[in-house]
């Protein structure tokens, strides 16, 4: 790997872990929603429209870990609800991001 190769220079490989904010900003890197922001995705978890499908939490497949004040969230079912599970709903219903 060379700092002057610019393919080097971007990562490539996920991070084990999310919160609400690195969540939003990977989420947009990689192209899974337009725009969102880290209270867009804390309004998502906490929806009664994803109620059932939020995977983290208690009596969820996947806790919330906890990095001094921040929620920690595993990287792969957090992409996988976002590709699979969430919708963007439009300006007329009230966007979430």
């Amino acid at each position: 790997m060379s700092p002057h190769n610019k393919q080097d220079q971007e990562e490539t490989r996920l991070p084990p872990a999310v919160t609400f904010t690195s969540g939003a900003q990977l989420l947009v890197k990689l192209g899974i929603v337009p725009s969102i922001t880290r209270e867009g995705i804390r309004h998502i978890a906490t929806s009664e429209l994803y109620a059932e499908t939020w995977p983290f939490g208690i009596d969820k497949p996947h806790p919330y870990g906890h990095a001094g004040n921040a929620l920690l969230m595993a990287t792969d079912p957090f992409l996988d609800f976002f590709r699979d599970v969430y919708r963007r709903q439009g300006p007329s219903q009230g966007a979430e991001s």
